[in-house]
């Protein structure tokens, strides 16, 4: 067998970034690579964020588009990095992974609240230009906070978060029922988003749960004071994301008892 050149080597071995990382890997060695994931490491722990994206490789600076793209993605989260350890690293100097082990603060949407959890995290590290770079794949490359709300029928809607990816855009929603009734939510039937250009992006209704909230589409029926935080992803291309506002409708929703279903509209705006 030929050995592949570096390139193709390189990529072959971070490539599968984004998806389940692999958990076999050999000790953290003492190279060059390592010193730029610790420092890019750092950077995150140390919310310099600006700092971090200059970092990334031209595709995943590309991607993200700016600094201020990339840091909104962990502002949406109230992320905050409390620690981190390299543990771990396959490759070679062609193009390393590097596993480390953080704990992440963040806000929990469905409850407003703080909470704090241990994953391990990959991370490529690439020579590009005759320099090391780090690939950081799986986010969205905009996202922001909302606390927009409205009442309608008895039932509270509030727009969580809209994260922007190349195909798609996710809104994390919050349902309470605020009646004496329940109310059975169908949003896979016919919600829609829009932005003040006049774009109309529809509901992504397949059963691929990692993108369809399975408890939405198959409708739930909410019980009094009850409440329920799910997304909803809708199609779109990439797009200026920044530049735009949104409104959400939410539709049907049918009170128990009552003659007729009815819709939900939001008007989007970050949070303050």
């Amino acid at each position: 067998m030929k050995p592949c050149a570096a390139a193709a080597c390189a990529l072959a071995i971070v490539g599968s970034l984004g998806a389940a990382p692999p958990m076999q890997y050999g000790p953290v060695p003492s190279t060059p690579q390592t010193v730029v994931v610790k420092k890019y490491v750092a950077a995150l722990r140390g919310a310099r964020f600006d700092e971090a994206y200059g970092m990334l490789t031209d595709g995943e600076r590309k991607y993200f588009g700016d600094a201020a793209a990339y840091r909104s993605v962990f502002e949406a989260d109230g992320f905050a990095l409390e620690s981190a350890k390299v543990v771990g690293a396959r490759g070679d100097d062609r193009g390393r992974v590097f596993f480390v082990r953080e704990r992440i603060a963040y806000v929990d949407h469905a409850s407003d609240e703080r909470r704090v959890i241990d994953a391990t995290i990959p991370l490529g590290v690439l020579p590009e230009h005759g320099a090391l770079h780090v690939k950081d794949p799986g986010k969205p490359y905009r996202a922001f906070a909302s606390a927009s709300s409205v009442q309608e029928s008895g039932v509270r809607v509030t727009v969580k978060k809209l994260d922007f990816f190349p195909d798609r855009i996710d809104v994390v929603v919050t349902f309470a029922n605020l009646g004496d009734r329940f109310v059975t939510l169908l949003p896979y039937n016919k919600s829609v988003l829009r932005d003040d250009r006049g774009g109309v992006y529809r509901i992504i209704a397949t059963k691929n749960w990692a993108i369809t909230d399975k408890h939405l589409f198959e409708g739930i029926p909410l019980a009094p004071n009850a409440r329920y935080t799910g997304s909803l992803a809708f199609s779109a291309a990439r797009l200026d994301a920044a530049q735009r506002t949104w409104s959400l409708t939410i539709a049907p929703a049918l009170r128990d008892g009552a003659d007729a279903p009815f819709e939900i509209v939001v008007r989007i705006g970050p949070r303050a």
